[in-house]
């Protein structure tokens, strides 16, 4: 086997593995969220329950989209490996009918008495031996040549069958990916009438103020847990008042504080502030410290909170993805998440707070003026 063979052989492999790597972490984070819809099902009936149990649904929608992708890609890898080994066959199904061809041209020109006129036409018995000889190997070359040509016929009827099979897998997984689709646009419709029916209606509007509100408690449990195990080592960020760095550029759309809806005459406490992304949605670090939470938490979506120095927790919620994990260690200015939409009520946001000592703190009054 050349070297260029081996190489492509040793492409493939990894080509191979790696495909199969991805399918296996697809695969489990599949099971994973199958896991929180069904333990979603079995909590009680609330909005936050209902916007999560639509994003569970939308990710696995996803995900199951990429499956589909990534099979195809692996289609489409084996129709191609398929059709160069078509083409193969052909080359040699075509050689081996020339070599036949030829033979026949040899025979013909000797004549149907030619085997006669060799052994007449001889001089002495080594003549006799090497006509003797060029016979048979003519004979057995046709022999050979024949075989040849049947075998790669068989092998290519095989090749074929083998074809249609990977083209009728690639139509199913068309028509698979099309209606995951179709149902990925219409659950994402569904969460945007969800919204539309908050916004409209006071009682809905009420109800998600109420659960908002028993999520922030939760939070705010959940934190001063953590902080019982304070985090050793963690490096000062030097948190200075009107001097951090924004998490993200972008504009203001929801502010710190206590707010009253006109519409419904009902006032909402924030603990944060809602930044709206514009030029990139890369979330960053404002301080160095351990990422001691990195999950989905009703109310605030995808959230990732940092542990500083001096007691200070920074919380990122409504990620649209992660890019790091619980338990790393970040610096300042380092991306940590990707801002999006997930528990969001204002489309594509990032929730934003400051907080020390738990008690949470008006970010505009700590990040740099712009």
């Amino acid at each position: 086997m050349n070297k260029k063979l081996i190489a492509l052989f040793a492409a493939l492999l990894l080509l191979f593995a790696s495909s199969q790597e991805k399918l296996r972490v697809i695969n489990l984070r599949i099971e994973e969220i199958s896991a929180k819809l069904l333990a979603s099902k079995q909590d009680k009936s609330s909005i936050l329950n209902d916007i999560y149990a639509l994003e569970l649904q939308t990710e696995s929608a996803v995900i199951e989209l990429n499956k589909v992708g990534l099979l195809m890609a692996d289609t489409r890898a084996q129709i191609a490996r398929k059709q160069k080994e078509e083409e193969s066959l052909q080359a040699k199904i075509r050689s081996s009918q020339d070599k036949v061809r030829r033979i026949l041209r040899v025979l013909y020109k000797i004549g149907e008495l030619g085997y006669v006129k060799l052994f007449i036409n001889i001089g002495n018995f080594d003549q006799l031996f090497r006509n003797y000889r060029l016979i048979v190997s003519l004979m057995d070359d046709r022999v050979i040549a024949i075989r040849e040509i049947r075998q790669g016929i068989m092998k290519l009827q095989k090749i074929k069958a083998e074809l249609q099979v990977e083209f009728d897998r690639q139509a199913s997984l068309r028509k698979e990916q099309s209606g995951k689709l179709s149902r990925l646009q219409g659950l994402k419709q569904e969460k945007l009438e969800l919204i539309a029916k908050i916004n409209r209606q006071r009682d809905f509007n009420v109800r998600l103020l109420e659960e908002l509100k028993s999520e922030g408690e939760n939070l705010t449990r959940f934190l001063d847990q953590r902080t019982a195990a304070a985090v050793p080592d963690l490096v000062d960020s030097k948190f200075i008042q009107g001097k951090l760095a924004w998490p993200l550029p972008g504009s203001i759309i929801s502010s710190f504080g206590k707010k009253k809806s006109a519409r419904f005459n009902t006032y909402t406490m924030n603990n944060g502030i809602e930044i709206k992304p514009v030029l990139s949605d890369e979330i960053k670090a404002i301080g160095g410290g351990e990422i001691i939470f990195c999950d989905y938490f009703k109310g605030y979506g995808n959230l990732l909170i940092i542990q500083h120095a001096g007691n200070f927790h920074t919380l990122y919620g409504h990620c649209e993805s992660f890019q790091k994990k619980l338990g790393d260690r970040v610096q300042v200015g380092e991306v940590i998440a990707l801002a999006g939409n997930s528990g969001s009520l204002y489309g594509k946001s990032l929730y934003f707070e400051i907080r020390q000592n738990l008690k949470p703190l008006d970010p505009l009054l700590w990040l740099s003026k712009r």
